[in-house]
């Protein structure tokens, strides 16, 4: 493609998946209420992870990445078990526990066979429903925080007001691209907002830094044995969608979604959001997974040429190093950033609910929803009596997303129906062509 074109494609794919990169680190920097200059450095080391994971999907070394352009980002997956993390030992166990785990994903990718027979469409579905339902207290909690500056809850109320109903609106347009900036408009307009009320307290850029560099482990590390399970199941189940979202790329792309060469795609997407994951853990950043909004840019504008992806890993990289990026996001007003992330946390549970029913309503299937659904809404709910179980009961049945999504596995596994049908059916893969783990 031409340069110009190129970036141009470029632009549009970040735009699409810019203010979803560094949620999870605005989120957890003020719940676990970091120091401001630990926030503007995560923000920049997402920005550079994402970069990182971006270029080595498009690149495609060998078996490492899809060859596609699949873009990468900080994945909202982990956030409920990070802020678990980042409550009892701030960054470093945060970091800590997404490292001890990431190994798991690596065995995953080297063995796609399994992990498509070990976690079903249905259970992946449960476990997104479940992460999206649990972080909508979230975007509750911003919009009720207060602004200072002598701020009535009736601004809170109207700035997440507007930046709903500018989403909203933008997706209701007939423009494709104004409804792929819808982020980044509503948050702009939510600046405004809060600047015209006088509750915007601007960033400063007073620093002697030119660039913002990677630093190996500023933060340090910690690790939990209680917190090692639930880690691991969002490792599985990141792997489980990255395999729709790579199919979905592949699609649209114009290549196959059957046979080995896929696989080999696939199994190398998910070893680069290992290996990307690693590194993010490695500089005290949080794990990335491939986004799957950025398929919509692909499907809008009919460019899916692996090139955009290097463009679109450049533009990570180098806002990612400047220093004024982490400081212009760290200021976002709070009703703001729960305005957006409103809309977004429902996404994610209306997307776990197509899952489940992609998978087949079926009355079986009704039962392993709402017995999860039940449990997970029920016993970690009761924080005096979770606090009485043993450590490593504890860490578990203190998550709801962790607790339903076990029992969901639990209860797939002991049904009659066969774990792969609906992951089959979703990825358009026919049994017969499903390579073993040696071929793969």
């Amino acid at each position: 493609m031409p340069p110009v074109k190129a970036s141009v494609a470029a632009v549009q794919q970040v735009v699409a998946m810019f203010v979803g990169c560094i949620t999870p680190i605005l989120i957890f920097s003020t719940v676990v209420d970091i120091e401001d200059s630990a926030k503007h450095y995560m923000i920049s080391m997402a920005l550079i992870a994402s970069g990182l994971g971006t270029f080595l999907q498009a690149k495609r070394f060998g078996f490492i990445g899809s060859g596609l352009l699949s873009i990468n980002g900080t994945s909202f997956a982990y956030v409920d078990l990070l802020l678990r993390a980042g409550n009892e030992g701030g960054i470093a166990l945060a970091c800590g526990m997404a490292l001890a785990a990431v190994p798991l994903q690596f065995l995953l990718a080297l063995s796609l066979p399994t992990l498509r027979s070990i976690i079903s469409l249905l259970v992946a579905g449960i476990v997104v429903l479940l992460i999206g339902l649990d972080l909508i207290p979230v975007a509750g909690y911003y919009i009720a925080s207060d602004l200072g500056n002598g701020a009535s809850w009736h601004i809170n109320a109207i700035i997440a007001t507007l930046v709903v109903l500018a989403l909203v609106l933008s997706q209701l347009s007939k423009y494709p691209m104004l409804r792929m900036s819808a982020p980044l408009l509503a948050i702009g307009l939510g600046y405004l907002a809060a600047a015209s009320f006088g509750v915007m307290q601007w960033p400063s850029f007073s620093t002697e830094q030119w660039i913002v560099l990677p630093k190996f482990l500023p933060y340090g590390l910690a690790f939990k044995w209680e917190l090692l399970l639930p880690f691991a199941l969002i490792y599985v189940v990141s792997s489980i969608e990255a395999i729709g979202d790579l199919s979905a790329t592949a699609r649209l792309s114009g290549m196959k979604t059957t046979g080995i060469d896929f696989w080999e795609r696939v199994r190398g997407g998910i070893l680069s959001d290992a290996i990307t994951s690693t590194f993010a853990g490695l500089i005290n950043v949080f794990p990335t997974a491939t986004f799957s909004q950025n398929n919509g840019v692909i499907q809008l504008t009919g460019v899916g040429s692996r090139q955009v992806g290097f463009y679109v890993a450049g533009i990570l990289v180098i806002t990612g190093l400047l220093p004024q990026t982490g400081y212009a996001f760290s200021v976002m007003p709070s009703p703001a950033l729960g305005g957006v992330t409103l809309v977004l946390f429902g996404m994610i549970a209306a997307a776990g609910l197509r899952m489940i029913l992609e998978a087949g309503f079926t009355q079986k299937s009704m039962l392993i929803v709402a017995i999860s659904l039940g449990i997970a809404f029920s016993i970690p709910t009761q924080e005096e009596y979770v606090a009485k179980l043993p450590d490593y009961l504890s860490a578990i049945l203190s998550s709801k997303v962790a607790t339903g999504g076990l029992v969901a596995m639990v209860l797939s596994f002991t049904s009659s129906r066969q774990p792969a049908e609906a992951t089959e059916k979703a990825t358009e893969v026919p049994p017969s062509e499903t390579p073993t783990k040696s071929q793969v």
